[in-house]
Parts: C-alpha cells; structure tokens; sequence
C-alpha cells in the first residue's frame, strides 16, 4: 500500500465521521464596549498542564471524534475548548521548547551549532534548553510554587555543559542488580539535567527520550507506563498539600507516540526506567478494561490506530485520577487545567497545518475558566506560558524575551483578543509559515551547500531538511516541495491546492508575507523572503517531480504513515480576509 492510499482510507477508520460542530462560534462573553469590566481575582491558581505526545482533536470526544475520553470531555463540557490551537514546530523538542519558555524554537542554541550564518537554521529536534533559562517552571518556583515534571523529557540531551557523561540505557535483565542500578543512576541524572534546564524543584518517574529509541533494552521497561506518571504526579499534588503551596505539575506523557500503546496493556507497571518497584502503581486506573472501552466504541484492537486510540484513553483515566485526587483535597476549582500535546500525527516534521493543529482544553472554574465555552481564536503554543504566568501572579522577568504574549484577559473576560495573538507563526526544517484568519502560508528557502547540490542534479536533496519526515510527507501533499504555497483552511483543509498564483488573493498574500518577513527578521539567522531563482525553474521542478516519484515507491507500514482526520479550524470572520 502506498501512502496516498493508505492516507485515503484512513480517513475513515483513524476518525470516524466528519466532526460536526467541531469548531463552533466564539462563544466567550462579548464585552458591551470598548473594555470589560475584569472579574475580581482569584486566588493563586494551581496548574495542571498534561501534554500527550502525537495527536490531534478528532481523538477526542469533545472535538467530535470517536474516542471515548470522557474525562476530557468533561473537562471542555465545563471549562473553555479552543479549536484554533497551533503548536510552532512540529516535533518533539522545539515544540516542547516553546512550551517551557515562550520562545520561538530556533531561539534555542542549539539551531546555531550547524550550518552557516547567513543560511536559513534548521529547526528539527534542536530545541535544547540551557541551564539557567528562563522557562514558565522557574517563573513560578521564584513566585513561591512547588513546581515539578513527570513523565517523558524530549529538550535537552546534550551533556557538555553539564559534567555527565551521555546517558546510555543499560542492557540487560532489569531483575540484575546492576541494571536496577544503572536505571536509578541514570534517573539520578535525568533529574539533574531536567532541574538544571527547565527549573522545576522536583523531577521525578522520568523517561528519557522516546521508548521506541531504547533498542536492546530489557523488553519489560520498553512498554508505556501512564500509571507510574500518575503516580509522580498524585505525589507532588499531596506534597504541595503538605507543605501548604500552590503547585505547577507538568505531566508530560509517552502515549499515544510509538511504540504502539494497546501493546502496553496488562504489563508488568513495576518495571520502571528508575528501578523496579516493590508495588505496581495505585493511583492510575487498571489498565485491563482499556480495549473492551475501545471495542465499545466500535474502535479497532488490532494496528497502529488501536495503538492511539489507546493512548488516549490512558491519558484519559490519568485526568480522570489527578481530578478525584483534587476533589478530594477540596482544590478542584482552584485549580488551572491546561490539557494539550505536543504537536500532531499527521503532517509532523512539516509546516502544514494538519501538523500543527492541537488539541486545547482549559478549566479554572475559580478564574472564569468555564462555563464550556468555544473559542475560535488563534492559540499559538508561544502564549502559553506568558499566559499561565500571568494566572498565577508571577511576573516573567524583564530581561528574558518572549514571542508569546498573554490572552488571559481575552480568555477570562471577552475582551478583544490581542492583535500580537492573531497569527500562528510556525518553523519546521527550512520551512517558515504563517496562519492568520482561514489562510496559510509557507515558505522554503534552501541554505546554500543544499542549493548547489540541486542545482548539480542531486534531486535527493529537494525537501525541507529532514528526511524522515520528507520521505513521509512529501508524497501526500502535492505542493510539498514548492518554494511558496497559500491555502485556504477552510476550503481546503488539507491543504492540496496551492493558491500561489490566484490573482484575487495577492492582498492576503502579501499581508501574510509581510507577517512572515517581520517575524524571521528577529531571528538570528536569516530566512530570505524570496525563493532563490533556481526554485522557479523548469529544471528545479524536473527534479523534484524524480524526488516524488522515487519516495512514491517506498511501502509505509501504517504505524509510520500520518493518520489524517477530518480537519475543522474554527471560524474565518476576520474582516481583513473576506472570501473574495
């Protein structure tokens, strides 16, 4: 099957029906003139942030699909559900890097540790923090939280600055005294490195990187483990309890990312990457009704869906635990839910869209965070933690930037949304794009040594960088190695008809353009806002088309194709792109 075909057809089967009412109207309480009057403020919120790793909304009940989250759903049915959310970079560690800071991926060092200067940087799984950095963790420790993280680390690996040799997974029995040994040492590092990086006070049940890179290791420690997550975070929510302070918990899962999550049921959950346990987890559900839930859904068992329909519902029952243990505490509604993943299934390690749209359920009942509200404003990943940070009173210090502005008072009270929040500013590989109203933009410029090796006949080049995903994406959207390329999201969710040369909508691209130019031109490495020359030629597209039709060759299994729902954005009222 080749990918195309399996793209079509999966479009059934990984989403169900179309996601009606989806995107909905904008919902929030319409201020009654130029300003609102603000609630009176709360008191300090808690923060609950859970990112699940590889997804998109139609795995979820609350945005129309067919998998059965009702924790979640519950959630969004009572706080507020955004169905324009985009994350700025479609992979792992600078998705995440924007997260933790406010910044932009390509900000982060390591962008700059390849390539020349005056070539466009390479944004791949290159966003690394550095010690000392300002993130939204060391915000809210230095304004007196108990801040921590559980669960998956994917935003620093490096060792050099740090004094510890690479971590390398042990191989062998976990049951050998001395892999338990090892496993505790590294997670003593893990720790270390996450504390010093992103400046959270406590780190715990770490799994570092993504499972299906732990080749060799002991088969019982290579299996999702939500349960000894949920635990890490049951434990930091009853030591804030303890100690009589507000808490920011980033829960930070494996699934439904690969290895296939439905593979994982019913396993050992004692084996740990920090040591086995004397007991298996208690505060996650049993994990054993998992596939009769998916059965009764009418949902596959079996292959790489069943694995993330799955992993959603794991996470599901994980909400579902953090949840009652809040009710119980009395602390439910003092508490600011944020519930998201790090970047899509379908069109990852690219610009498009279907890559960057997410999944964005938020609940502070005590902070007017309720009522379930949609909201079809744009949400870029860069305001999220100016946005948390300014819930909880914290003030992000003066002398670190951010890309990201707060939409708190937006959010809360219906006031305008901020002009600075009205785009979606998103970078993958050589890529660059745009989202403002109901249309995208994207650009690829080639730095220069990839440039002449085109030019030499080396078609094997065209792309954005990154061959993984080139050789996955490249072949379902048509225009994938264009120079330039504008769609309309509402008519063409796909994105598989390139707008480029439509005359009626050279004002909309121009003004996407210029959006662009005025973001790159504030990073530290250029990204020229006109193709090279090469990439208008009849000669640039003969090579290209040989590049489509070498990968058109290559068999995806499913588990490493995309699966692509039915795609609804929101609504497209702004004034400024009126359908022609």
């Amino acid at each position: 099957m080749n990918r195309r075909d399996f793209l079509a057809s999966s479009l059934l089967l990984a989403a169900g029906t179309a996601l009606p009412g989806c995107a909905g109207a904008d919902t929030r309480p319409q201020a009654s003139g130029s300003s609102a009057d603000p609630p009176p403020a709360p008191r300090r919120p808690n923060v609950v942030f859970i990112i699940a790793d590889d997804t998109t909304p139609s795995y979820h009940g609350c945005y129309g699909g067919p998998t059965p989250t009702p924790h979640i759903d519950a959630l969004a049915a009572d706080g507020v559900r955004m169905t324009r959310g985009f994350c700025c970079a479609s992979l792992c560690s600078p998705s995440r890097y924007t997260l933790f800071t406010g910044l932009y991926a390509q900000r982060s060092p390591a962008n700059l540790r390849t390539g020349r200067p005056d070539d466009p940087a390479l944004v791949s799984q290159t966003g690394e923090l550095n010690t000392g950095q300002t993130t939204l963790a060391s915000v809210l420790r230095a304004a007196g939280y108990l801040t921590g993280h559980v669960g998956k680390w994917h935003s620093r690996f490096d060792m050099g600055d740090l004094g510890h040799a690479p971590l390398r997974h042990p191989i062998g029995d976990a049951d050998d005294p001395q892999i338990d040994a090892a496993l505790r040492r590294n997670h003593d590092i893990a720790r270390d490195v996450i504390q010093r990086c992103a400046g959270f006070e406590v780190a715990d049940r770490i799994f570092w990187g993504n499972l299906d890179a732990k080749k060799g290791a002991d088969p019982r420690l290579t299996h999702h483990n939500p349960a000894w997550i949920t635990d890490g975070a049951v434990d930091i929510i009853d030591r804030a309890q303890r100690e009589g302070r507000p808490f920011y918990l980033h829960v930070a899962n494996t699934v439904p990312h690969t290895p296939h999550c439905h593979l994982s049921l019913g396993q050992d959950h004692r084996y740990t990457w920090n040591g086995r346990l004397e007991q298996p987890p208690r505060s996650h559900p049993d994990d054993a009704s998992v596939l009769a839930r998916l059965r009764a859904a009418n949902l596959p068992t079996e292959g790489p869906f069943a694995g993330v329909n799955a992993g959603q519902v794991m996470i599901d029952d994980q909400l579902g635990a953090i949840v009652a243990r809040l009710a119980e505490l009395g602390q439910l509604d003092d508490t600011l839910f944020v519930y998201t993943a790090d970047h899509g299934l379908s069109g990852k390690g690219s610009c498009h869209a279907i890559g960057q749209h997410m999944p964005l359920v938020l609940r502070w009942a005590a902070g007017g965070l309720s009522g379930g509200r949609i909201v079809a404003d744009l949400f870029s990943w860069a305001h999220v933690a100016p946005t948390v940070a300014e819930a909880c009173g914290a003030v992000w210090p003066r002398e670190a930037p951010l890309d990201g502005v707060s939409v708190l008072d937006a959010l809360r009270s219906g006031t305008p949304w901020p002009t600075a929040a009205r785009i979606a500013y998103h970078e993958m590989g050589w890529s660059r794009s745009v989202v403002k109203g109901r249309y995208h933009y994207i650009a690829t410029r080639y730095p220069a040594e990839a440039l002449a090796r085109l030019q030499a006949g080396e078609a094997e080049v065209a792309g954005i960088g990154i061959e993984t995903f080139d050789r996955l994406n490249a072949t379902f959207f048509t225009h994938y190695f264009s120079s330039d390329q504008l769609y309309d999201l509402e008519l063409d969710p796909l994105e598989l008809t390139n707008l480029i040369e439509d005359r009626t909508r050279a004002a909309i691209l121009a003004d996407l353009r210029q959006e662009l130019v005025r973001i790159c031109a504030s990073m530290p490495r250029p990204f020229p806002a006109d193709p090279h020359p090469f990439q208008l030629t009849e000669d640039y597209r003969q090579r290209v088309a040989r590049r489509r039709a070498e990968l058109a060759k290559i068999q995806h299994y499913p588990s490493q194709a995309a699966h692509i729902p039915t795609v609804v954005y929101g609504n497209y009222d702004d004034p400024d792109q009126r359908r022609p």
